[in-house]
């Protein structure tokens, strides 16, 4: 995994975030260092790419925090996440173990249990590779009689015992997929929907909600909610009021949508089930992974047996939740904490963050 810490020459002193950002870097780091930084920089490896200048406003992007930007700040933030091999958010194996006694999918260990019976007991199942993210590689299989179809891909029973014990052997996790609450079945066709929730440590040590994005299908083939693949997000407020819904439009600006696309239920103004219960969950499971970690994206199932956590995420994306918000970070209670979490870090630490960081699993 490479990180790239891209320092301008001339920095906007008008968004406080960056600003203690890359005033960090610069004040701690070698003259050489700071080169290095400035040439990356000047090859665009620093500010807001096109598909970000493409859906986030100029007024959001003024006070916001872009994703380049984003990576070294969180790898400053969350110094649990490397080496990779041992992210506790990152590898899936490991993040199962820590999560035991929180709500979590029904899932098989072939090291421990037997997979032939787990498998005949289950007639739809999700595989996730380990250090993926993005919904990236994640496959859905539903079984057809005696055998099991992964899209237009059939498969008897062995054949995918065999690619699941493979999959388990380079750190993948093997899922029950978990059925959508029902007030939510019309909203997102073909894959279970997630809350995002970003919670961080505030001045106390305590984990605090900052923001939340509900993520729903829609109805791509796909077995994912992932906005980048084509799906919705919409913002929720702490009521649990949902708003008007974004759908990438890839190399086109995101549509809003007051409806879904293709089922029609209305989604603006609607009510979110088990708000209160998810976030009540978030904040448990940051309490139980908060060492190296101040700050974490949550996506959490919503279920017909109610919020189930499915993953943390040590670098949360801030592009959807500023989308939704029609905000930059900078200007959020998020950026707040940011800034507060920067403050306390160490000349070590500052002194740790290189230009150019590249990391094996």
């Amino acid at each position: 995994m490479l990180t790239l810490r891209a320092l301008p020459v001339r920095r906007d002193g008008g968004n406080s975030l960056t600003a203690a950002y890359h005033d960090g870097l610069a004040r701690h780091w070698s003259p050489a260092r700071r080169l290095a930084a400035h040439g990356l920089s000047a090859i665009g490896c620093g500010g807001w790419s096109p598909g970000e200048r493409l859906y986030l406003s100029e007024a959001v992007r003024t006070q916001g925090l872009s994703m380049k930007d984003r990576k070294g700040l969180h790898r400053l933030l969350n110094p649990g996440a490397f080496p990779l091999s041992n992210n506790i958010l990152k590898n899936k194996q490991l993040f199962a173990k820590i999560a035991v006694g929180l709500p979590l999918p029904d899932a098989c260990n072939p090291d421990t249990m037997d997979l032939d019976a787990w498998l005949a007991r289950q007639d739809d199942i999700i595989a996730k590779p380990s250090y993926r993210s993005k919904g990236q590689g994640v496959a859905r299989f539903v079984r057809h009689g005696d055998d099991w179809r992964d899209g237009e891909y059939t498969r008897t029973t062995v054949q995918l015992a065999v690619s699941l014990r493979a999959l388990w052997r380079r750190g993948g996790v093997i899922q029950q997929r978990l059925p959508t609450h029902k007030a939510l079945a019309d909203l997102s066709p073909g894959a279970l929907p997630t809350l995002r929730i970003v919670t961080c440590l505030n001045e106390g040590g305590a984990p605090e909600i900052c923001d939340t994005a509900l993520r729903l299908s829609a109805g791509g083939p796909r077995p994912v909610d992932n906005f980048n693949a084509g799906n919705l997000v919409l913002a929720v407020d702490g009521q649990g009021h949902c708003g008007p819904a974004w759908r990438s439009g890839g190399k086109r600006a995101p549509s809003r949508h007051s409806r879904h696309p293709l089922t029609g239920a209305p989604i603006k103004g609607m009510i979110l089930p088990d708000h209160d219960a998810a976030c009540a969950l978030a904040l448990r499971a940051h309490d139980r992974f908060r060492h190296g970690f101040t700050v974490i994206g949550w996506d959490i199932g919503l279920t017909t047996q109610g919020p189930v956590l499915i993953e943390g995420n040590w670098n949360p994306g801030t592009d959807i939740v500023q989308l939704v918000n029609g905000r930059g970070v900078a200007d959020s209670r998020l950026g707040a904490l940011y800034r507060h979490a920067l403050d306390r870090l160490t000349d070590a630490d500052w002194r740790a963050a290189q230009a150019v960081q590249r990391d094996r699993r």
